[in-house]
């Protein structure tokens, strides 16, 4: 399992890497602009009403098709499905409709200060993103029946090149037609990833499309009610998200984007991690609870667990140590200026130590969800959004924009702590391995910013992360087997067979 993933992991890299393309892009051709803040706030309250609305039952997806699955067979499963997947589409037409026709009743809530040109665009922007909202939640939920069918890596390799489709376009169009160039670069995106995903299900067989005559609302029951309980925390996550674009527009122009700038590598970290979590483990951990296979639900969670771990320190170690040297590579080309960089590299690194709570309430979720307690996962995930929309509203004219890092890692902490009390099995094998983990972490920053202070005198930001990127990897390749981490069992295995094909 450990090896899918680490193949996952791969592809998932490489959709970072044209994903720091396309910022180093939009950072050139757009900056910290009113136009870029503009985008940011279309595209997003869309992303924001999908996970308001559909978020519950595409995160809970996999593991009810799984138990239904295996309670009344594939075929009742995919009935069910395609009941489902008609349903959302028509309400989310209507939910299209509405916003095309009253693009307003959006502009008023994530932009209260918008007047004039800064509004007008605003809205212009908001009409031409109203149906990226469908295109989207069709792609998320067929994504969710291939990861039922163990089908992890061609909504990957389909997402990779889409995503190469969309810099391309950017590059070409963003000289003649400014900020509408990532507009047509998401919609073709979005539209190749559909063709894409349609294509694989017809190509593994799977016949979700085969009974759409059948197809009956109340099949869709199941799914709804298993979600249920999330739509509260949900609803309450994307209020927050709401409250938090509108305070960045509350603290000047020019916020939106570099928040955007600064979060977004931590967020590729969370979503990499997420979806780790999601399409690989959600199905294994939900298949050893119904056979009441206590030792295999342990063995998997601890798994990904220690993998997730390793990933976190290379990362967050690097945004920590060499922030601005990274930043500044990245984003120095464009239309940014030097103080507006400094600023970017703080909350960058300070997002990315809130990866580290969030990894935490992500894994001790999934293990909740998938072990038929999802009641918890959604009560403790409601307190976490309460929590960060209080700590947001009560000290963001104190702390400005470095209120959203800290929030985010402080709810989600607490949060993911009750969520930990609430596990069915391995409690104390998790608490031992974080200790172990973050004992390694804070021992590594620690090393890194010691020697960066005495030996390492270089202006060249490029050179700088270099030697840190390798440092760091010889660091973490020692603590391997220094702190006998499983990971160097891996490590062996493959120098192994490398040994024995060259002999």
């Amino acid at each position: 399992m450990r090896r899918k993933a680490g193949i996952l992991l791969i592809l998932k890299g490489c959709r970072l890497g044209i994903s720091v393309l396309s910022l180093y892009f939009s950072a050139k051709y757009f900056g910290v602009t009113i136009e870029r803040d503009v985008w940011l706030l279309a595209i997003n309250v869309f992303l924001i009403f999908d996970m308001a609305i559909w978020g519950p039952i595409n995160e809970t997806f996999r593991a009810k098709f799984i138990f239904i699955k295996e309670e009344q067979g594939e075929k009742e499963a995919l009935q069910k499905t395609s009941s489902l997947l008609l349903f959302t589409n028509v309400v989310t037409v209507v939910f299209v409709i509405v916003i095309l026709w009253k693009p307003e009743l959006i502009s008023t809530i994530i932009a209260p200060t918008y007047k004039g040109e800064q509004l007008i665009l605003l809205l212009f922007m908001i009409r031409i993103m109203a149906p990226s909202f469908l295109f989207n939640q069709v792609n998320q939920l067929l994504i969710s029946v291939l990861n039922s069918y163990r089908s992890i890596y061609i909504p990957e390799v389909a997402g990779l090149i889409s995503g190469i489709i969309n810099l391309m376009l950017i590059i070409i169009l963003a000289p003649k037609i400014g900020i509408l160039s990532l507009a047509y670069g998401y919609y073709l995106s979005l539209i190749f990833l559909l063709m894409l995903l349609i294509i694989q299900i017809r190509l593994k067989k799977i016949r979700l499309f085969s009974d759409i005559k059948t197809v009956k609302l109340s099949d869709t029951k199941p799914f709804i009610l298993f979600s249920l309980p999330f739509f509260i925390p949900y609803f309450i996550g994307q209020v927050a998200l709401i409250i938090e674009k509108t305070i960045s527009t509350l603290l000047g122009s020019g916020v939106v984007s570099m928040l955007d700038y600064s979060r977004k590598f931590s967020d590729i970290l969370t979503n990499i991690l997420l979806s780790i979590l999601v399409t690989m483990f959600v199905p294994v951990l939900s298949s050893h609870f119904m056979k009441n296979n206590i030792k295999g639900f342990v063995f998997e969670l601890k798994q990904i667990y220690q993998f997730g771990f390793l990933l976190l320190i290379f990362v967050v170690t690097i945004l920590t140590v060499c922030s601005y040297p990274f930043i500044s590579i990245i984003y120095q080309s464009g239309n940014i200026s030097d103080a507006s960089l400094h600023q970017i590299s703080k909350l960058t690194m300070y997002y990315s130590w809130s990866t580290i709570a969030i990894f935490f309430y992500y894994i001790f979720g999934i293990g909740l969800l998938s072990s038929k307690k999802e009641k918890y996962y959604a009560l403790y995930g409601s307190v976490a959004q309460i929590i960060m929309i209080l700590l947001n509203l009560f000290f963001y004219k104190r702390l400005n924009a470095y209120i959203f890092p800290f929030s985010l890692f402080i709810s989600h902490f607490i949060a993911a702590c009750l969520m930990l009390t609430k596990l069915p099995y391995g409690k104390k094998e998790l608490v031992k391995i974080a200790l172990k983990y973050i004992s390694i972490l804070l021992s590594v920053i620690l090393l890194l910013y010691f020697i960066n202070h005495y030996f390492i005198l270089l202006s060249s930001a490029f050179m700088v992360l270099f030697i840190n990127i390798f440092l760091l990897t010889a660091i973490l390749l020692a603590a391997l087997f220094l702190f006998r981490l499983e990971e160097r069992i891996i490590l062996i295995n493959i120098y192994q067979k490398i040994f024995k094909k060259h002999k």
